[in-house]
């Protein structure tokens, strides 16, 4: 009988991968068929199939990086999120998303103190007068979700009175939510975009022996938004790592081109980031930090200049977004592999 139930498991396993497989290309053409309507595209079904089979790219991703338009060469350059995830079980960084710092804002914040440039408050740990007092302090602050990303959950609170800020923080305590200053950026990212704290998402892989930074994009909201997330509907830009300023048009996930901040009119080829070198210096110092912990290899930072001249770092993501490589019009994944070759 044992030799029997084994083949019955077999059979079992293959037919429900056929069925996952078949589900999961049906939810793929269903997309796929979204997308060019969005987009007024007419483009064969067979010509994701193929890129799919190449480098597992889903079809958000074959829109945003138009593989339509490459040929196989230019489309394998790309890190897809099924490769980014491949990479991060190879060098084994974390897979838990939550339970390390660069999944938490907390566990980061206390790591990375003395990289913040800023006063925070972890709203479990601390008392309602403690918030009140904090709050009525820096006058409107950021809320957060500890364990979120993209965007997600972020809320802007002003003081309205020790009452209001008491009942907030009965509301927030016990949910993993943190209170944050929020920052005077530099004058010249407040020329760019004076409504949101406007960051550069820098891409790092820390070996043994070295950081490595790959490739930075500076992000903003594209309206009145207070958050520059791409998700969030910001706008992606290429930053040059020797000099600090922006070579590229701005993008958003749509796929829009911007030569000019759509509220401030401000151009963004040329736009130059103050204080470059220092920012890349910084980085460099706490990626070196966070090599000391298990599992934090490939990170993803996100970098604020402020108004003292002051480099903060806002949070660090272990898997990071795939978009930041958009507005370059170029894929990291060969360089990445390459580096993974030494922990």
């Amino acid at each position: 009988m044992k030799p029997i139930s084994a083949k019955i498991r077999q059979s079992v396993h293959r037919l429900a991968k056929r069925y996952h497989d078949y589900s999961r290309c049906e939810s793929y053409r269903e997309q796929f068929q979204q997308y060019c309507a969005e987009r007024g595209l007419n483009i064969p079904w067979s010509s994701f199939r193929r890129a799919h089979a190449l480098i597992h790219c889903n079809p958000y991703e074959f829109f945003l990086f138009k593989f339509y338009e490459k040929s196989p060469a230019e489309q394998d350059a790309y890190l897809t999120i099924w490769r980014r995830n491949c990479f991060a079980r190879k060098i084994g960084d974390d897979q838990s998303a939550n339970g390390t710092a660069p999944g938490n804002k907390i566990l980061f914040n206390l790591i990375l103190k003395d990289f913040l440039c800023r006063e925070w408050l972890n709203l479990t740990a601390c008392t309602a007068e403690e918030f009140a007092a904090f709050v009525k302090k820096h006058g409107t602050v950021m809320i957060k979700p500890a364990c979120d990303g993209c965007g997600r959950g972020i809320r802007l609170y002003s003081y309205a009175g020790d009452e209001d800020a008491f009942a907030r923080h009965e509301a927030l305590a016990g949910e993993a939510m943190l209170a944050e200053e929020m920052p005077a950026q530099h004058e010249w990212l407040n020329r760019l975009n004076p409504t949101c704290l406007n960051t550069v998402r820098i891409c790092t892989y820390a070996d043994r022996d070295d950081v490595h930074i790959l490739l930075a994009s500076l992000r903003t909201a594209k309206d009145d938004s207070f958050v520059d997330n791409f998700s969030a509907g910001g706008i992606f830009l290429a930053v040059d790592l020797e000099t600090g300023a922006v070579i590229s048009d701005g993008v958003d996930k749509k796929g829009n081109i911007l030569s000019r901040h759509p509220h401030t009119g401000v151009p963004f080829r040329g736009f130059k980031l103050p204080n470059w070198d220092k920012a890349l210096r910084t980085v460099r110092l706490a990626a070196r930090r966070m090599y000391q912990l298990p599992q934090c290899r490939f990170l993803g930072w996100d970098v604020a200049f402020l108004a003292n001249d002051e480099i903060a770092l806002i949070e660090c993501n272990w898997r990071q977004a795939i978009e930041i490589q958009l507005p370059h019009q170029r894929g990291i994944f060969h360089e990445l592999q390459a580096l993974g070759q030494k922990l």
